[in-house]
């Protein structure tokens, strides 16, 4: 009689302390059960304590193994098995220990979960609880008990492995921040075991935590950034693994606004007529700005033949390189250029003042034939020729009573005739 204290036990937890766990028909099910269970132990026993006695002794149920630990991946199957000798008349029932449920009873399956189910094999004298599509939900001790005077329990754990998953709802989504302020993004993971979440910026440059602080990597599932700059901006990679692949990542970009700002490398340029010069300037903004030219006194310059206007993407792409190319400068081309750049977080301008340099420079062309022809003689004539230069001592030659030649205006007169007939006076 007291073989069925245990069972009584579960029950009473299952009816009293667990009433979700079953249905009305399967509480009288269960009392029914054991109501039959315990007459039916009386009358075995009293019918067979003779013939065991005259064996020796009563001989009590044994487990002849263990039962194993188990560590499956969500949605597998697993199957948990006990090995009992002596049951006699006895039960055998798997309970979920961390639920206080019993799952089944003998062969029967008193669980209304569909996903287990209970078999014997009377050879191997094995009872085996099997689980399909196995959840989080089910990891736990199960414990194989039998209903003797002192109830008889080994049991086996269920480990059931959850690759990790990023809860979409829970964690932060693209957001925007206005420089200087400070900026806290959440990345809730999920799986078991529970999941590392690691930081990482797309771009693969540091995590700036702080003034102080600034990491490749940063751990946890919340990154606090603070007093961001337009340094931080970007795509940052919230990663969770826990050894069980795959490993999982969210995106999330952080966007910081701030109002343009402005460089301009030249400021004054100086250029000739009809020459074409390059007006740069440098902006930074977020979001992207409006950029244009004007003139001095405040018209918009637009693409036509006159200017070409360019506007090229930096790295990061909130800076842009702005130039304005003027061709064929005339009079009117000189004088102060603005370059503007406007978001909705503010303005700013600059000015270049191109102004004229003067005519632009031309080559010298000979005026005189005797240059020209002194440099096609080549070295050895010119060096003969100054030899007998050399050898002469010539004085300045009258022209009239009135007028003398000097000796390098005699020579400018005598040169060329000297070239002239040089075949014949050498």
């Amino acid at each position: 009689m007291q073989g069925c204290v245990c069972f009584a036990e579960l029950l009473c937890q299952a009816l009293l302390g667990k009433k979700q766990l079953y249905s009305a028909g399967i509480k009288l099910w269960l009392i029914a059960a054991v109501l039959q269970h315990i007459q039916g132990l009386s009358i075995s026993t009293e019918s067979s304590l003779h013939s065991q006695q005259q064996a020796g002794k009563l001989r009590d149920p044994n487990f002849l193994a263990d039962i194993q630990n188990q560590t499956v991946s969500e949605g597998r199957t697993v199957r948990f098995a006990c090995r009992v000798d002596n049951l006699g008349t006895h039960k055998v029932a798997w309970i979920h220990y961390e639920n206080s449920a019993i799952l089944t009873v003998s062969n029967h399956v008193i669980t209304r979960n569909d996903r287990i189910t209970v078999s014997h094999d009377k050879h191997l004298k094995t009872w085996y609880l099997h689980i399909t599509d196995v959840r989080e939900t089910d990891t736990g001790k199960y414990m194989c008990q039998i209903n003797t005077a002192s109830a008889m329990t080994i049991a086996g754990f269920l480990t059931v492995v959850v690759p990790p998953d990023i809860v979409d709802q829970e964690s932060s989504g693209d957001l925007i921040a206005q420089e200087g302020n400070d900026v806290k993004l959440r990345c809730r993971g999920r799986g078991s075991p529970k999941p590392t979440v690691t930081w990482k910026r797309e771009d693969g440059r540091n995590i700036t935590v702080d003034k102080s602080t600034s990491v490749t990597e940063y751990e946890g599932e919340v990154l606090r950034l603070s007093k961001v700059s337009r340094m931080d901006m970007g795509a940052y990679l919230c990663i969770a693994s826990n050894g069980h692949p795959p490993t999982v990542s969210k995106r999330i970009k952080v966007s910081v606004d701030f109002p343009p700002m402005l460089w301009i490398p030249h400021q004054l340029i100086a250029a000739g007529r009809g020459s074409t010069v390059v007006l740069e300037c440098f902006t930074e903004a977020h979001p992207t700005s409006l950029n244009y030219w004007t003139r001095g006194d405040g018209n918009m310059i637009y693409d036509s033949d006159k200017y070409t206007i360019e506007n090229r993407v930096g790295n990061p792409d909130y800076k842009i390189h702005m130039l304005l190319t003027v061709k064929y400068l005339t009079y009117d081309d000189f004088g102060t250029y603005r370059c503007v750049a406007k978001n909705p977080r503010g303005e700013t301008d600059g000015t270049i003042k191109v102004y004229d340099s003067g005519p632009p420079m031309t080559t010298n062309v000979p005026l005189t034939t005797e240059v020209e022809m002194f440099e096609n003689i080549n070295k050895s004539e010119e060096n003969k020729l100054k030899l007998e230069d050399n050898s002469l001592n010539l004085p300045a030659v009258a022209m009239d009573a009135g007028t003398t030649l000097t000796w390098p205006t005699y020579m400018h007169l005598l040169l060329p005739a000297i070239y002239v007939l040089r075949h014949h006076i050498f």
